[in-house]
């Protein structure tokens, strides 16, 4: 049943659906072909190709009118409702490319949240008052996308190399610093004692 459903759907478009509706509507090709951006023309083939797939005649056409039969009528009544809720669920959608809403998850260290967060998120939560975002340190370094995780905040040596990588600072380099008479005592560090770069 579901690959009947998929096979139908990949061969009916929108337009088409749509195309059926207008000319319902206007019971006119010429007006609802105007109506959809469209010519008389291609509206009437779109109309005719779905008839053509369904095997099913959806208006009556004279020189003077266009109807719906009884088939068009029963199919207008299922894909009317199914257009409009289509149509609110893509307007739902589209209002995330002006005001983002929702929880942006973020997983860091305590060194990136004061480092970098910290300066930002009153702002970036003062902008957009739709967003929550919560931060998780764990002390550990964690898969961001198999825990659920929008963003992480990393080194850059340790970001795997299939993921994609924003730099959010300048590079930085790290340096010991200690007295003549400490390295006298001890042994000086090497560059696998630490982090040499983020």
């Amino acid at each position: 049943m579901f690959d009947e459903v998929r096979e139908i759907m990949n061969k009916t478009g929108l337009l088409e659906l749509n195309a059926v509706v207008a000319v319902a509507a206007a019971r006119n090709f010429r007006v609802a072909a105007s109506e959809l951006g469209l010519s008389p023309s291609a509206l009437s083939h779109a109309v005719a190709a779905l008839e053509g797939r369904m095997g099913v005649r959806l208006f009556h056409r004279t020189t003077r009118s266009v109807s719906p039969t009884a088939a068009g009528e029963e199919f207008l009544g299922r894909i009317r409702p199914a257009l409009k809720e289509i149509a609110a669920a893509m307007e739902a959608a589209n209002q995330f490319r002006h005001t983002p809403a929702g929880v942006l998850r973020i997983n860091t260290s305590e060194g990136g949240v004061r480092g970098l967060l910290m300066p930002v998120i009153v702002e970036f939560t003062r902008r957009f008052p739709d967003m929550q975002v919560d931060i998780v340190t764990e002390g550990k370094l964690v898969d961001i996308i198999a825990d659920g995780f929008d963003a992480g905040i990393r080194l850059a040596e340790t970001v795997p190399q299939d993921m994609i990588a924003v730099p959010l600072t300048e590079e930085e380099c790290f340096a010991v610093v200690a007295s003549p008479a400490y390295f006298r005592s001890a042994c000086a560090p090497d560059d696998t004692d630490g982090p040499s770069g983020a």
